[in-house]
């Protein structure tokens, strides 16, 4: 027995052996959730997605697999695994997102085309609800941010193709709000689909861009730069405000998106000011336009705390 393992945590790890090679998924999945409460290694939640899967408790194996996403994708059979959950839970969009993080594109294609056949087949099976989603998905402007928010989600059970209409259409709306026509931007990126789109920035006015040409957020230097300047202000002095700020500074930063670089031009000034506003402190100084767009980015957030 590993000396770090608990003699009651070998017990569960025992029982789970047995039931798995019983094939008794459902209990074999109980006996691992109560394990990966005490032991949340990769290991152990492979085991229990699997036992999940097995079962057909597809979202929740989802829901676990999403703890340890960087370790599914280090394996070919593992990525398909967690592909094909999403695919179960007709999840068609997280489902192209993760496909296209593969480097084999003849393994790409393949597991595309995997997810256009299930598109067809629900289609096929619930062509009524679809469109009610997709109808509801089109026209969620006219809602407040809590409805907006739930037909998103529905939204992204739809075939890739619908939600591509629909988010194209959602990117010019004026009635959009901001968080979520940023999102929406987002979510085409993680397509990783060729084309011109339309979209509304937070100034209102609307730009054109090549989706080819958009780099994920967290990938750019300025979210990069911000979460390592505020790494070094508050990583030793105050990690709960670390972890709310971060949080913070990701929404702030998503509704910058794709323009980031254009409103923030000192990136250190933003994060101070980000850091006294958290304290209630007076904020120092930042250059002119960057204060006008930090004041209009905070205006937004706390409405969204206020709805």
């Amino acid at each position: 027995m590993d000396e770090n393992i608990t003699p009651e945590n070998q017990e569960l790890i025992d029982r789970a052996n047995i039931e798995t090679k019983q094939k008794n998924w459902h209990d074999a999945a109980e006996t691992l959730a109560t394990l990966y409460e005490k032991m949340q290694t990769f290991k152990v939640n492979y085991r229990l997605v699997t036992a999940l899967f097995m079962d057909e408790q597809y979202q929740l194996a989802s829901s676990y697999a999403d703890d340890f996403l960087l370790e599914y994708l280090d394996d070919e059979s593992n990525f398909r695994m967690i592909v094909a959950l999403a695919v179960q839970n007709q999840n068609f969009v997280y489902a192209q997102q993760l496909a296209v993080l593969w480097d084999d594109l003849d393994v790409v294609d393949e597991v595309l085309k995997e997810i256009r056949q299930a598109e067809e087949r629900a289609q096929e099976n619930m062509k009524a609800t679809l469109d009610t989603v997709a109808r509801q998905f089109y026209h969620m402007s006219d809602y407040d941010l809590l409805a907006q928010h739930d037909r998103y989600e529905s939204a992204r059970h739809l075939p890739v193709a619908q939600f591509v209409v629909g988010a194209k259409f959602l990117l010019v709306d004026p009635y959009a709000l901001p968080i979520i026509r940023a999102t929406l931007l987002e979510d085409l990126q993680k397509l990783q689909i060729d084309g011109v789109v339309k979209y509304r920035w937070l100034d209102d006015e609307i730009y054109t861009i090549q989706l080819s040409d958009v780099m994920p957020l967290t990938s750019s230097a300025v979210f990069e730069a911000a979460a390592a300047t505020l790494e070094s202000r508050l990583g030793q002095e105050d990690p709960i405000a670390l972890e709310m700020l971060a949080h913070q500074m990701r929404i702030e930063l998503t509704l910058l998106y794709p323009r980031v670089d254009i409103a923030i031009t000192d990136i250190e000034k933003w994060v101070d000011n980000s850091i006294a506003h958290y304290y209630g402190r007076s904020k120092p100084d930042e250059p002119e336009n960057q204060r006008q767009w930090h004041e209009k980015i905070n205006a937004l957030t706390e409405s969204f705390f206020e709805n």
